[in-house]
């Protein structure tokens, strides 16, 4: 009995983590806030410039795919950030 009294706890605590952690999930906190969007919006102008400086000077084909390939993963980034609800 008290081995069936132990699982039945363990299960319960289980379930409770989980739901705990489906409801932070949630929580306007772990969304992007203002500086989040700031921060993004530098970034992306950034491997804008860097991609615009690696295309004059010539770098290797394999450094402005890695950069076009960065920029568009923090393009795609922002544009959830910004679709995403605003922090209050």
């Amino acid at each position: 009995m008290p081995e069936a009294i132990a699982v039945l706890f363990v299960l319960a605590a289980a379930i409770g983590v989980y739901v705990w952690a489906a409801l932070q999930s949630r929580h306007p906190a772990n969304q992007y806030s203002g500086i989040d969007l700031e921060r993004l919006r530098n970034h992306e102008a950034w491997l804008k410039q860097r991609l615009q400086l690696a295309r004059q000077e010539k770098w290797s084909g394999d450094m402005i795919a890695r950069i076009t390939a960065d920029l568009a993963a923090a393009t795609q980034k922002l544009a959830k950030a910004i679709a995403s609800p605003p922090v209050r």
